[in-house]
């Protein structure tokens, strides 16, 4: 008797065996069980911990990444913004040097990401456009937020989320990783700062009359496109999932009202 029980508990620790071991193939061939988005305070200081999973623009590829932020370097990327000049001269040029400046003075804060984004692209062997591409649908996967620089409650949100009382309406690229609320220009300085250091064709377009930005990029592709010194920067809109490179959104769609605002022409 004591025979028949012992091969029968050794029978069920080989089927338990078995059993964890097909759910743990199931899970290595399925990455999107190991990576899921969230955030998480992990301590007083507001310091935070960021799982990021997100999807090509086919869903063909599954990409997933994680970074700490901490309150220190966050206060760091406030006063890039907070600390800019009083005077940066009218109009047109006040917004390229604001983006600039934010951009420039935040290379060294996004290092941890950049170089996680291109190690990713070195493991999966992306293309140029395909890492451009990963880049951007990093950011199109974070929900959009208002930052704006008087009250909210002053603002037609429509029930999004608001940052309000904001200098410039523009948070820092730091700023945006550590919070995730960025609107469409904090979006597009954080896309250009990557995409810059990583040796991409790529400017930052504003448009006056749709009170929007956005990137376009110097890659092969078709479709809406401003045309600069020869070449052809291809709009991509940041602010929600599935955008495809070339394709301006219906409501924001008259060329003729978009300009550059900066560029990193190679």
């Amino acid at each position: 008797m004591k025979r028949f029980f012992k091969r029968v508990l050794f029978s069920l620790l080989i089927y338990m065996a078995l059993t964890f071991l097909i759910r743990l193939s199931r899970v290595i061939r399925n990455p999107e069980r190991l990576c899921e988005d969230s955030m998480e305070v992990i301590n007083d200081q507001d310091d935070r911990l960021h799982n990021r999973a997100w999807n090509s623009l086919n869903h063909s590829t599954y990409y997933c990444t994680n970074y700490e932020t901490t309150n220190e370097e966050n206060t760091l990327g406030s006063g890039i913004r907070t600390e800019m000049p009083d005077k940066l001269g009218n109009y047109d040029y006040l917004w390229s040097r604001v983006y600039e400046i934010l951009a420039e003075e935040s290379e060294e804060q996004l290092g941890f990401l950049t170089d996680s984004l291109w190690n990713i692209s070195r493991e999966k062997q992306l293309t140029n456009t395909e890492l451009a591409e990963m880049v951007v649908t990093f950011v199109q996967d974070i929900p959009y937020k208002f930052i704006i620089p008087t009250d909210c409650e002053s603002y037609e949100t429509n029930g999004t989320p608001c940052m309000g009382n904001i200098p410039y309406g523009i948070l820092s690229p730091y700023e945006f990783l550590h919070s995730l609320y960025g609107d469409c220009d904090t979006r597009a300085v954080l896309i250009y700062a990557i995409l810059h250091k990583l040796n991409f064709d790529v400017s930052i377009v504003v448009s006056d009359e749709y009170l929007h930005a956005m990137i376009a990029i110097n890659l092969p592709a078709s479709g809406d496109y401003l045309l600069h010194q020869g070449k052809r920067y291809y709009f991509w809109e940041t602010t929600a999932k599935g955008w495809q490179l070339g394709l301006l959104p219906p409501n924001f769609n008259n060329k003729d009202y978009w300009k550059i605002a900066l560029i990193n022409e190679l």
